[in-house]
């Protein structure tokens, strides 16, 4: 899927889609993570600056000219993630950048997280969610394939709130 699901799956999406892309260095943060990221998720972050769903599940992406500090963030992330799976508490995957390791793409406002499960090549990527209850879900497919079957309804919404998204839901840039 791609990012057109998603828009089809969110009427309210396309109306605050960016007429230009943002420019983000992604070779800067590539070389700094040592992977490239899936391509749906390089089209929504040029496509859309942070995007919350619901008022409730933010997709964090980079902010042209601050590369390095999207980085960091990551890597502090990806700290506090290993702490966490040194006490089991990683509902047995591995951390990135092991293989099929963990690598956040983003969050909820009860603390659910949204990861990539970083096996295989970036666009084989699937999604992993962790819930707030400790309820680990894996979903075959992409962020946006992901994003767009939650909110169409063609897959509950495991471990997060019955009623999200709702029929329609708010949605917010920046």
């Amino acid at each position: 899927m791609s990012i057109e699901f998603l828009e089809a799956a969110l009427p309210g999406l396309v109306a605050q889609r960016l007429r230009d892309p943002r420019r983000i260095d992604w070779e800067v943060l590539f070389g700094r993570l040592g992977t490239r990221l899936p391509d749906d998720y390089i089209i929504l972050a040029q496509s859309y600056p942070r995007l919350e769903i619901g008022q409730f599940l933010t997709v964090t992406a980079p902010v042209p000219g601050y590369e390095e500090g999207f980085v960091e963030s990551v890597k502090m992330d990806l700290e506090g993630a290993e702490e966490m799976s040194q006490k089991g508490m990683t509902g047995d995957y591995p951390v990135f950048p092991a293989p099929g390791g963990l690598l956040r793409w983003g969050s909820s406002i009860d603390g659910d997280e949204f990861h990539w499960r970083t096996q295989g090549q970036p666009n084989e990527w699937t999604v992993v969610v962790a819930g707030r209850n400790d309820d680990w879900s894996h979903h075959e497919g992409t962020l946006t394939s992901y994003l767009a079957s939650l909110c169409s309804g063609t897959i509950p919404p495991y471990g997060l709130p019955p009623n999200f998204p709702g029929p329609d839901p708010a949605l917010s840039v920046g």
